[in-house]
């Protein structure tokens, strides 16, 4: 699906409503004239304007026949396998929080990384071997080197890797 440039301004003008709003109400500080929102909020004014240039050239596109008003779908949307593909995609992504206090986080992220890569290359030897290598790499780095306390679920019981 391809969003049209009227939705991308009505999105960039709410966030920049949204940070100018947040900005804003930043205090002030006593020493200068201006504090902790002031870069903020000129973000927020240069969304909004953005915002606003964008809806403008969405409205101009869409009457003169240029593109649809709010979005339009892709070609691969056409496609049901690609819509198979992101279906598993969402559903292994939940799956994936539901599964890794109970099992761990290496066999849920291997399973999840070697399942879908397998669908996707369709070589489930090179995709089972890589989740493998990327899932060790990510236990390493976060659990060993960043210190962040990753679920050990089963592993708990055999020393806790």
């Amino acid at each position: 699906m391809k969003l049209s440039d009227l939705t991308w301004g009505i999105l960039c003008l709410a966030l920049g409503l949204g940070v100018f709003t947040i900005a804003n109400g930043m205090e002030k500080s006593p020493y200068f004239q201006y504090g902790a929102g002031f870069y903020p909020s000129i973000i927020g004014a240069m969304l909004m304007l953005v915002g606003l240039v964008l809806a403008s050239k969405g409205i101009a596109a869409a009457r003169a026949g240029r593109g649809s008003l709010w979005f339009s779908l892709c070609d691969w949307c056409r496609s049901p396998g690609h819509w198979l593909n992101l279906g598993l995609m969402l559903g292994g992504l939940l799956a994936f929080l539901v599964l890794v206090e109970p099992l761990g986080f290496l066999p849920t992220g291997w399973l999840l990384l070697a399942g879908l890569g397998a669908r996707f290359t369709g070589r489930p030897l090179l995709a089972m071997a890589s989740a493998v290598g990327v899932i060790g790499f990510l236990y390493l780095f976060f659990q060993q080197v960043m210190g962040v306390p990753l679920p050990q679920g089963l592993l708990a019981n055999l020393g806790g890797l």
